[in-house]
């Protein structure tokens, strides 16, 4: 029994757990969408009967006023005023007691007419207090409201809906079920992973471990306890069992010793023949004692996921309105355009991230990952807190700064804490738990954060921004207080000016920065960052549609990421997904020239994901291939930190270039400047690569 059959046994609970939860999800969300869409209209109903008595109102007191119902003045006046206040009005009529039109503005849809004259209608001037029921008429629903005055029925005011306005209302609650639907189900997994998840896949690891020992005839005492992991009480059974087999090898190897000593005409008859047993026995099988440097725990590892999820998603929660909140708290700034100002915030978050890395993991080599990863979610927390309460972008600079220095200092710690508890074998593994959590919380922030800033407020969802960095701690302080440091690992510092420089003028080291690691990570904070959630209310839609499109953005990371990593096997196949990549990407940005619409901003950020998925694992693996004579010379810290450094330039760089690109052209040509601007680089990338390969190019590095 091999360990990748209990794995599969694993995945395969965990299937038949997700199975359940996504068909009663299905079903609620199903319920929930019918349930809304039959409140929907009557509610809507409510809603124009309030406006509709208003106008009646103004309609009574001109007739108390000896005007004829027949010559009122200002009617269409009145609609147009009610029309800009209520844009969801499509036609807006008034009729006599036969269902003649009196007045009439907008669209009247087809067939009107007759429904005006129909008996139901005019029925309901016998009882001028009723609502009539919203009536679908061609492509609106008419509310009929009768207007009378004391001596009698005078007409019926009618307003109508475009069943359009419904039918995108009922989308809209449509796609914040869908919305909801996949976070729970990864807030499921996640659940799943933190209650039993990494346990019972160590425990499962335990077991498979055991029975290949048993199957081999390995014998050896393991050195760690089976009571530590799930299926205890069977590993227990298992070991006791290859331990008492321990023991008796042991026991007769110390009787045949004991006997070789005795005196020749002492030994028993057979004595030769068991020394050759034994050491047949010797030969076929291991005994004694296993020693193992293997310091890793998948137990303590996996404490770490929980905490840093709960953290990473208290920031994304802000991702998709941070933009339109800073153009909210907007001041003027002489030297520097509004559109700069709004990207100001974003900028620096990211640089202070990018160049605080180095102080801020030597100060996490000093107090330790657990510390440091409390005090970084505490100042986040205040960070958060404050930015509910700033008044304009100016001091929210401040607080933003706050959120990023707490950001750095809980990722720096969180990363240190995987080196620690990892070793060379299973790093890999390690890291993917650790980038698996925060591709979970990109999934689900933007949009549930999109959906709260919409229905409560960006303010109220910046302090549960800080209520889910308060909660982070809570799981922070499950971490062990002082973690083991791994043999041999060492915190680097800033890489030197002299490096840096050097680094600069490498045609092979900028060829892979330059024009692949910078540019991408320009699109992913000017695009999506930046340009997305602005322009998306520009063109009239909602803040939840900004969460909803950078969701598709994390979706496809999480699904394409891993199958390009696994393509990524050598040199020219990963120069060949990291062209692909950028091309692909800047084809997004350049998508904005067919249409400005929803749609084709979903593509547009649907392909830069793609993109971004393709090349992000290949381009960090080609630092090492196109500059291993710098990392034989400087060290592949400081080769990999000038690269991470320029990276997160890139990430500050992008929300400020897209500013002024939409100062001078606009949201749209924004887009496709940036769009172009990474297809340049992606062929460039090509052609440099395809001379890379050349010897001259190799000796020109």
């Amino acid at each position: 029994m091999s360990e990748r059959y209990l794995r599969r046994i694993y995945w395969r609970l965990t299937g038949v757990i997700m199975l359940a939860v996504v068909v009663a999800l299905a079903a609620n969300s199903w319920l929930s969408h019918r349930a809304f869409e039959r409140a929907l209209v009557p509610e809507m109903a409510k809603k124009v009967a309030t406006v509709g008595a208003s106008i009646r109102a103004l309609m009574l007191k001109a007739v108390e006023h000896r005007i004829d119902f027949r010559d009122l003045y200002g009617v269409e006046r009145i609609f147009d005023e009610v029309r800009e206040e209520n844009p969801d009005f499509s036609y807006l009529a008034v009729t006599d007691v036969q269902g003649a039109i009196l007045y009439q503005r907008f669209n009247a849809p087809p067939g009107i007419e007759t429904h005006f004259r129909s008996p139901t209608v005019l029925a309901a001037l016998a009882n001028p207090d009723t609502v009539s029921d919203a009536v679908r008429v061609g492509s609106q629903y008419i509310v009929s409201l009768p207007v009378a005055s004391p001596s009698g029925p005078l007409g019926v005011l009618h307003i109508g809906i475009d069943v359009r306005f419904v039918d995108n209302i009922v989308l809209e609650m449509l796609l914040d079920v869908l919305v909801v639907l996949v976070v729970a189900l990864f807030f499921t997994l996640e659940l799943l992973n933190f209650i039993a998840g990494a346990r019972l896949e160590s425990g499962l690891r335990s077991l498979a471990s055991i029975l290949e020992r048993g199957r081999t005839g390995n014998f050896t005492t393991p050195p760690k306890a089976a009571s530590e992991v799930e299926f205890g009480g069977v590993l227990k059974l298992l070991e006791a069992v290859a331990a008492r087999v321990n023991a008796g090898f042991l026991a007769l190897t110390r009787d045949i010793e004991a006997a070789r000593r005795d005196p020749a005409h002492e030994r028993k008859a057979g004595l030769s023949a068991a020394q050759s047993g034994l050491q047949d026995l010797r030969q076929r099988f291991r005994f004694g004692d296993e020693r193992t440097d293997e310091a890793a725990d998948d137990g303590e590892l996996a404490r770490v996921r929980a905490p840093l999820f709960a953290f990473i998603l208290a920031e994304e929660l802000t991702r998709s309105f941070l933009p339109s909140f800073v153009k909210d708290l907007l001041v003027p700034i002489a030297w520097l355009p509004a559109e700069i100002v709004v990207g100001l915030p974003i900028a620096l978050f990211m640089l202070i991230v990018a160049l605080g890395q180095p102080w801020l993991g030597a100060f996490n080599e000093r107090i330790g990952h657990r510390r440091t990863m409390l005090f970084g979610a505490a100042i986040a927390a205040a960070g958060f807190a404050a930015c509910a309460l700033a008044h304009n972008v100016l001091d929210l600079l401040v607080w933003r700064s706050l959120c990023a220095v707490g950001y750095g200092m809980v990722f720096v710690a969180a990363q240190g804490f995987v080196l620690d508890h990892t070793t060379p074998s299973n790093r890999a593994r390690g890291f993917a738990l650790f980038v698996g959590a925060i591709m979970v919380a990109t999934v689900c922030g933007p949009s549930i954060g999109g959906i709260l800033a919409d229905n409560i407020g960006e303010r109220f969802t910046f302090a549960i921004s800080a209520v889910l960095a308060l909660a982070s701690m809570l799981a922070i302080r499950v971490l062990p207080r002082e973690p083991a440091s791994t043999a041999g690992e060492k915190f680097w510092g800033a890489p030197r000016l002299s490096d840096i420089g050097a680094l600069l003028v490498n045609r092979r080291f900028m060829t892979l920065t330059g024009l692949a690691a910078m540019p991408a990570k320009i699109l992913l904070t000017g695009v999506c960052f930046y340009l997305v959630p602005l322009y998306v209310l520009s063109i009239g839609s909602s803040q939840a549609m900004a969460g909803r499109i950078l969701m598709t953005y994390a979706v496809v990371m999480v699904i394409v990421a891993p199958v390009a990593a696994n393509l990524a096997t050598t040199r020219e196949y990963r120069e060949r997904l990291v062209a692909a990549g950028l091309l692909v990407s800047g084809l997004g940005g350049l998508l904005m020239l067919a249409s400005g619409g929803v749609l084709w901003v979903f593509a547009a950020v649907l392909l830069v994901g793609l993109g971004q998925s393709l090349s992000i694992t290949a381009q960090s693996a080609l630092v090492s291939e196109h500059c291993s004579e710098e990392i034989s010379r400087m060290g592949d810290h400081t080769v990999y930190g000038v690269y991470r450094l320029l990276e997160r330039l890139g990430n500050a760089l992008g929300p400020l270039i897209a500013g002024a690109l939409v100062v001078g052209y606009g949201y749209e040509r924004g887009f496709v400047a940036i769009g172009a601007l990474v297809l340049i680089c992606g062929i460039a990338f090509v052609l440099a690569t395809r001379v890379g390969r050349s010897p001259a190019f190799a000796a020109a590095g």
